[in-house]
């Protein structure tokens, strides 16, 4: 269930992340433009309310459709949210947010259903004159329909969000935001919920609280201070460098490790923010824009005219009621910061370059911009130091991990988001100093020899993957090919080979299973044979048909041919094929196969 909440809020977040630039050139503008701002200019204030209506929610809807169907689906998405942009009076925010996946999950599907299927020569006819009838429609849906629908839905959220203002109950919203942050949703709430909310409120007001629910440092400042004045060992030597990057960089998951190694410090967060919500329901303070990264500094940038110390002093505020609140807490126990077990993620689909060798190692966090861009700028400093320039070390999303990335290395709460990619997962508590990143650069500076391939049996229960959420028939057999590379059956560039195999005739066999395989030109490329097994109880479109087994082969020579008809006549049997495909226990799987 964790998993999938943060999924869906990675959903939300990532529609509106990228384009917070420009929330905050149109909260600039705001600021500084228009009557009451810093400099008042009548003719560049007219920028102001066209880039509300217009241009913000088209950008979220560009972006959402591109998440789902790509380019394509992000042109459709533009389109179809004009359609609930000009049908109503509202910031269509929302309306951007619905229609943009749904105008990418349809051209997406459009593709799907003709793949293969257009004569040649007509590619580009159908391309164009699709994507144009789809969102034509959808536009027109918009238009007529779904925009009054979330015009009414916009308005009963603007009707309860000003009810707690009216009854300043606001403060109360770090109850739930709070611990939901600490479990990494910090940018699905945030981004996802507050800010399309808060942009609506400024609209009307000039200014909005629902911009500080989330970002105000304060509350993790505190614990951060607590932590370097009365924590021991680990916990107080990280604590400094998390004070400067938490109050300055505004990037809040730095403090999220301190708060679950030990729980009982979120009554401190929550208390922390909703004295400070209190102190802003007060003084009547909000910003009249995101501020993005939820430093001191953005909070300073995006206040009102004449109100910046307002802002300042909630922050401080924040700080001081979490720091006196942790403090005694810390004391308690002050070196709590290595509770939390840091290493390799057995489960990671039995994948592992632990014998192998290292050639990029990818940090990863929810929005792959924040914490993960921390640790991974630093962990490459002590690269270049230790003289390892070749190996590249780069940052990304969690759902995001390319395909050459050899050690994903992650917050613990999102390991098992991380082990779907089939490559070797590093959990770790803390981007700024953690014992299992001093362990992984003594093991870069003395690696091991590679494991000798003679030594990998045909099949290994590790290489058994059981209930994988669906995906596209190219990501599965990306997967496969993956994980028969880090396995150490082949080398880089046979799962490509794999999907070009596929491209050439479809690997489904019928009954559920599929055996993806690499081009006869991939040969050269396999080191052993091997399979590895990849089960979708949901399946995996392959065509008109779904695959809920994906057996991936590689065979030195013709091996694979022998394989292919081993893997067959012991999967003939529909009864057992059918068990294989629904059983959670790759033992089941592994016994069946192996002779």
């Amino acid at each position: 269930m964790k998993e999938r909440i943060q999924k869906f809020g990675r959903a939300l977040s990532a529609m509106v992340m990228p384009n917070i630039g420009a929330f905050i050139a149109w909260g600039l503008i705001t600021a500084i433009f228009i009557p009451g701002g810093w400099w008042p200019n009548e003719n560049v204030a007219k920028m102001v309310s066209p880039m509300l209506k217009y241009l913000l929610p088209t950008l979220i809807a560009f972006t959402a459709g591109k998440n789902v169907g790509g380019y394509r689906g992000g042109v459709a998405g533009a389109v179809a949210a004009m359609g609930v942009i000009i049908g109503t009076d509202t910031p269509m925010f929302l309306g951007a947010m619905i229609m943009g996946p749904i105008a990418g999950w349809c051209v997406k599907r459009f593709d799907k259903l003709v793949e293969g299927k257009i004569g040649a020569g007509f590619e580009m006819l159908v391309d164009n004159f699709s994507l144009g009838i789809i969102a034509m429609l959808l536009a027109i849906a918009g238009y007529l329909v779904i925009g009054h629908a979330v015009s009414w839905i916009t308005g009963l959220l603007s009707s309860g969000v000003n009810w707690m203002l009216a009854h300043k109950l606001n403060p109360l919203l770090a109850v739930l935001v709070d611990p939901a942050k600490v479990l990494f949703l910090n940018n699905a709430v945030n981004h996802g919920i507050m800010t399309p909310l808060g942009i609506q409120q400024a609209a009307e007001m000039g200014q909005s609280m629902l911009f500080l629910v989330d970002p105000n440092p304060g509350p993790g400042l505190g614990i951060l201070l607590a932590c370097w004045a009365f924590g021991k060992g680990n916990t107080r030597q990280s604590a400094p460098g998390a004070v400067v990057i938490q109050l300055l960089g505004g990037i809040h998951e730095i403090y999220f490790p301190y708060v679950l190694a030990r729980p009982i410090l979120l009554l401190a967060v929550m208390v922390g923010n909703i004295c400070a919500l209190s102190f802003f329901t007060l003084v009547d303070f909000g910003l009249v824009a995101p501020a993005s990264p939820g430093s001191l500094i953005s909070i300073i940038l995006m206040s009102p005219k004449g109100k910046t110390l307002l802002g300042i002093l909630g922050v401080l505020i924040g700080t001081v009621v979490s720091f006196l609140l942790a403090a005694p807490m810390v004391k308690a126990r002050p070196d709590f910061q290595g509770e939390r077990e840091s290493g390799p993620i057995p489960d990671a689909g039995g994948v592992s370059s632990a014998g192998g060798v290292i050639r990029k190692i990818v940090f990863a966090c929810d929005a792959g911009m924040g914490s993960s861009a921390l640790g991974a700028t630093r962990f490459k400093a002590r690269l270049m130091k230790a003289g390892l320039q070749d190996i590249k070390c780069t940052n990304c999303a969690v759902g995001d991990i390319p395909a050459d990335a050899s050690l994903v290395i992650c917050q613990r709460e999102l390991a098992e988001r991380a082990a779907l990619s089939g490559k070797e997962v590093l959990a770790i508590t803390n981007f700024l100093s953690d014992p299992a990143l001093d362990a992984l650069m003594q093991r870069l500076c003395q690696p091991e020899e590679p494991k000798a391939t003679k030594d990998l049996p045909l099949l290994a229960e590790a290489n058994i993957l059981t209930g994988l959420p669906s995906e596209d028939k190219e990501a599965a057999i990306l997967r496969a090919g993956r994980l028969l590379e880090a396995a150490g059956y082949v080398v880089e560039g046979y799962a490509a080979a794999m999907l070009e195999r596929e491209r050439v005739a479809t690997t489904y066999m019928g009954m559920g299973l599929a055996i993806p395989h690499g081009t006869a030109e991939a040969k050269a490329k396999v080191r052993r044979s091997g399979i590895v097994v990849l089960q979708y109880p949901e399946g995996v479109d392959f065509g008109d048909e779904k695959a809920r087994l994906i057996i991936g082969i590689a065979g030195v020579g013709d091996e694979h041919l022998d394989i292919l008809a081993k893997v067959s006549c012991a999967l003939e049997d529909t009864g057992t094929l059918n068990k294989l495909c629904e059983t959670p226990n790759s033992r089941i799987i592994y016994e069946t196969l192996k002779q």
